[in-house]
């Protein structure tokens, strides 16, 4: 069952009607919206719609972007995760109000056409008002054609770029976040419309306002209750006791009324409660039948005759309910109608809804009408054509088929459908609660008096943040550090060659071309040491990806080295070799400035060098291999222990060697699977997971997890345990891909 879904927005500040939370909406993001509904509409309603150009969706998904990454990642700054998921519900209370007010200012132009037209006794009154009532019946199904697919572009963001920073920031405890905030209900101003129904769910069978469902599921939860009263549930429409919420500014909440009751004021938190029934999936646990009866062998193999005997019972049970459930829709007479609805919207097009109404197909082929009757009730006058006909009769056929010897099937198809109707009004219950309690707004003389008194969220593009001091927030230092730079330096003197261009050529240059694409500004380059850093600002928490970004950097960096080290083995010239450390601040570093130049200091740095550092005698003792780094813990009365506050020595030649601050940072930044992998014949510890570099594109990362050793007596400690750990950036190119591509994950 579903855990209650709630959003706790106590913590957001009233506008200044002390109501609503105020709400700022990027122009970019309001711009693209209005003319993508404007060019839909216009297309929608044209009588000979050009083809579209989907590169119109461009700018819009875009933006999109942009406002709800920079959203999304302030969790990490001045808001909770349910503030933000509040917030985020402006963004689609923006889009159905522009939609609708669109549509609405064509109709009402159309209006004043038409009784300008009247008093001027003009030849086009007739076709205007036609156009008008045309407009006025097919309301609802142009609201959720241009709402449908505005939508379909903030789904392909979501599931193409915003699903995994979503998962890790804003986790909804098994809610579906696309089925809350993209949910089809919003589409359109009135669920029980015949157009919305069919294109979504299923006509309900019905003439009341509720379109006949409320009837058919309390039926349903009736039968289900008697049946299977070890499964409890509540009733969908139930009479609350309370103060009624106190706007409703799309009609939502009236609209949900009728199914559900009366939406009680939720105060400071949004809730809603749900039921097993409001689950798809748990019907087909309990009433697919064929799956059951299939599972009942596998069942006898591997459990023994009294298993198989217990399901074979439980079979029977849920089957005499699934039939029951069919029996109670076949003598309500609804159940070919709800059989034929699911295949209209299979058959529908522009050119049938010119001629009919979907809900008097939905009775033709479910035999309710004959055609003689839903020809003289054409909308165009247009008889259907031989083609059409052919098509029909090939629908009644298939219709007959599952309404007869696959009824059981087609009632659990009815089931599932009426489940996640149920789920959807909940969903559209809650975001219009969410819509009831923001105000976007608009005009100078209001954004300027909620601005001043503190109370405006403002939710804009990146390059639209106006804050003139966006200070830096974290830091992250990496600390290249060149080993045997003097035996390099002297190599080469020896042999008449200049050791500053072979630095310059082979390692400076090449480290500058990376800067760019993974953010880093330099600290220190000279000699054989490089310092960078990787700067987190307080409004660009979607930028908050240091530590890792530092990581993909090292590990670019290495690569520069072993491909300019084949060369210079080819050519006879000496090797670089490196040794990284990175470091992360979870604070702004301080400057010092000589005349212009800022001086960085920040104690990251130090670590960082002690980090990048290697000790000869481990050098002596360690091959370089898989992993390049290693660290062991001075023992007590060691050389060297407690010298600076250092009680540990490390190895550390091409590797990269990650601080544990650095390692839990990275764990917020990105999402990291941990996998337990045999490596010479040792079980190791990895972490793999994807960050982004500047330009967005998504990068492989892989960290070791390792113990910390034990030196005494100038040598490790054979078979020594510790719960201290280091981590290291792995760069081996082999491991990553074997890693990214499968890899047993751990328990």
């Amino acid at each position: 069952m579903l855990p209650p879904l709630h959003i706790d927005i106590a913590d957001l500040r009233r506008g200044v009607d002390n109501y609503h939370v105020d709400v700022r909406l990027s122009p970019k993001f309001s711009g693209d919206v209005r003319r993508v509904a404007t060019t839909l509409l216009q297309r929608a309603i044209s009588q000979n719609p050009q083809p579209l150009d989907n590169n119109i969706f461009n700018p819009l998904r875009a933006s999109y972007l942009d406002v709800m990454t920079h959203l999304i990642h302030r969790v990490k700054t001045n808001l909770n995760a349910d503030s933000v998921k509040l917030l985020e519900f402006a963004l689609l209370k923006h889009i159905l109000t522009t939609t609708q007010g669109l549509l609405d200012t064509t109709i009402d132009e159309l209006k004043q056409s038409s009784s300008e037209s009247q008093e001027r006794s003009s030849a086009n009154t007739l076709s205007t008002n036609q156009r008008l009532f045309w407009l006025q019946r097919q309301y609802d199904a142009i609201l959720m054609n241009v709402n449908h697919q505005i939508f379909a572009q903030l789904e392909r963001v979501e599931t193409r770029q915003l699903q995994d920073v979503r998962l890790q920031y804003l986790p909804l405890q098994h809610h579906d976040a696309l089925d809350l905030r993209l949910n089809p209900m919003l589409f359109s101003s009135d669920p029980s419309a015949n157009a919305f129904l069919i294109e979504q769910y299923r006509l309900w069978g019905g003439e009341t306002e509720d379109a006949g469902f409320n009837a058919l599921n309390a039926s349903i939860e009736k039968s289900l209750s008697e049946q299977l009263a070890q499964e409890p549930q509540s009733p969908l429409l139930a009479q609350a006791n309370g103060t009624p919420e106190l706007y409703d500014d799309l009609g939502g909440l009236f609209q949900t009324q009728k199914f559900m009751g009366m939406a009680i004021d939720s105060k400071n938190i949004l809730n809603e409660e749900f039921s097993w029934l409001d689950t798809p999936e748990n019907l087909v646990l309990l009433f697919n039948i064929d799956k059951r009866q299939e599972a009942l062998l596998d069942i006898r193999k591997e459990s023994g005759f009294g298993a198989w005997w217990t399901a074979r019972k439980e079979l029977k049970t849920r089957k005499k309910v699934l039939e029951s459930l069919y029996k109670d829709l076949h003598k309500r007479g609804v159940f070919t109608l709800l059989v034929a609805s699911a295949h209209v919207k299979r058959l529908w097009s522009p050119v049938l809804a010119e001629q009919t109404e979907g809900k008097l197909l939905c009775q033709y082929l479910g035999g309710q009408i004959d055609l003689k009757k839903l020809q003289s009730r054409s909308q165009s006058n247009k008889p259907f054509t031989d083609a059409q006909l052919k098509q029909f009769s090939s629908t009644i056929a298939q219709i007959k088929l599952e309404a007869g010897p696959r009824k059981l099937e087609s009632t659990l198809a009815i089931l599932q459908d009426i489940s996640r109707f149920r789920r959807h009004l909940k969903y559209y219950r809650l975001a219009h609660r969410a819509f009831n309690r923001l105000r976007i707004l608009k005009k100078e003389e209001e954004l300027k008096l909620s601005g001043e008194a503190g109370t405006l969220y403002a939710l804009l593009t990146a390059n639209e943040q106006q804050d003139d001091e966006d200070r830096i927030v974290h830091h992250c230092i990496l600390k290249a550090d060149v080993r045997g730079s003097t035996t390099v330096t002297e190599e080469l003197q020896s042999k008449s060659l200049n050791p500053a261009s072979y630095f310059g050529l082979r390692f400076f240059s090449p480290i500058n071309n990376l800067l760019s694409q993974y953010g880093a500004n330099k600290v220190f380059i000279e000699g054989d040491a490089v310092i960078l850093s990787l700067l987190e600002h307080e409004k660009s928490p979607q930028q908050w990806f240091s530590v890792a970004r530092a990581c993909g950097l090292a590990k670019a960096m290495l690569n520069v080295i072993h491909a300019n080290n084949r060369h210079s083995e080819q050519m006879g010239l000496p090797k670089l070799e490196l040794g990284i450390g990175l470091c992360f601040a979870d604070s702004a570093p301080l400057y010092l400035y000589d005349e212009d130049k800022p001086i960085m200091i920040s104690g990251a740095i130090g670590k960082a060098d002690r980090l990048s550092s290697c000790t000869w005698k481990l050098r002596r003792l360690i091959q370089g291999g898989v992993f390049n780094v290693e660290v062991f813990a001075l023992d007590k009365g060691e050389s060297g222990r407690g010298e600076k506050g250092q009680n540990t020595i490390r190895y550390n030649v091409n590797g990269i060697l990650l601080d544990a601050f650095g390692f839990e940072k990275l764990q917020q930044e990105i999402i990291l699977k941990r996998k337990i992998v045999k490596i010479n014949g040792s079980p190791t510890t990895l972490h793999v997971g994807k960050y982004p570099d500047m330009s967005g594109k998504n990068h492989d990362l892989v960290i070791r997890e390792a113990q910390v050793g034990l030196w005494r007596d100038d040598a490790p400690v054979e078979g020594h345990t510790s719960e201290d750990r280091f981590y290291e950036v792995v760069s081996n190119r082999k491991l990553i891909s074997q890693l990214t591509n499968q890899g047993p994950e751990s328990p």
